[in-house]
């Protein structure tokens, strides 16, 4: 791939990192707004702000601020001696303490009618923040576990990005790599399950051979990942900084 190519992702890439910095901010502001509104909706603070909160309704503050949808308890399996199943808090107790944002109080107890400290809060907050900011790594196409690459397709290689995709805390997958070897128009691999669009997407590319040409990646609600390059059999595609919603 030549060098104008290069400099093309180079610039689409550092867009949209500067686009998902922005969604970032956005996703912290509905979230801590979603908890503001939460615990104002559970009665007046009597010496300040949320005093009088319980840990079982900040856990539930914090887990529809994070869109959590937990599953249900199990009778005669709860996580916490003092939370059983049949209460409403329960699930999300119990999801936000798999997920390490919440904890117990000791001797296999929640505490869920005790009021949440200050420093408390802080550890609620910090943690929930964390879990809206965090990642999953990049799951790299050819390599044991991962989507196998198809119709010839394989990376560009020469030092240059690694096929690859993840989706962040938000629901936006995102794809990376430099690929080549394969058809315009035919499947370079397929997303699995939980990473694919809820309608077909086109998205502009950098493409190219012998120099730089049009060309777009196809996502299908399939997860089929299609690359077509503008008059060419064949043909490079860059990949870095595209991303898309999922349901």
């Amino acid at each position: 791939m030549k060098t104008k190519s290069t400099s093309q992702l180079a610039r689409r890439s550092l867009g949209e990192g500067g686009f998902f910095n922005l969604r970032v901010l956005i996703g912290l502001f509905v979230f801590l707004s979603g908890v503001f509104l939460t615990l104002l909706s559970f009665g007046p603070a009597t010496t300040g702000f949320a005093q009088g909160t319980t840990r079982e309704q900040m856990t539930l503050a914090v887990g529809q601020a994070l869109s959590i949808n937990p599953p249900a308890c199990v009778p005669g399996a709860e996580m916490f001696n003092d939370v059983p199943a049949s209460s409403p808090f329960c699930p999300y107790i119990e999801e936000l303490s798999r997920r390490g944002i919440t904890g117990g109080c000791g001797g296999g107890n929640f505490c869920p009618g005790a009021p949440v400290t200050r420093q408390q809060m802080a550890v609620f907050l910090v943690k929930a923040v964390d879990a809206v900011t965090q990642s999953e790594a990049f799951h790299i196409v050819g390599t044991a576990g991962e989507p196998p690459f198809q119709n010839g397709w394989h990376n560009f290689g020469g030092g240059f990005s690694t096929g690859g995709f993840f989706k962040d805390t938000l629901g936006i997958v995102h794809l990376k790599g430099n690929l080549t070897g394969a058809g315009s128009g035919t499947t370079a691999f397929t997303l699995p399950e939980g990473y694919r669009p809820a309608e077909a997407l086109v998205m502009p590319a950098a493409g190219g051979v012998a120099g730089p040409v049009a060309a777009n990646v196809a996502v299908l609600q399939d997860g089929q990942l299609q690359v077509t390059c503008e008059g060419l059999v064949a043909c490079a595609i860059g990949m870095d900084g595209l991303a898309f919603r999922v349901p």
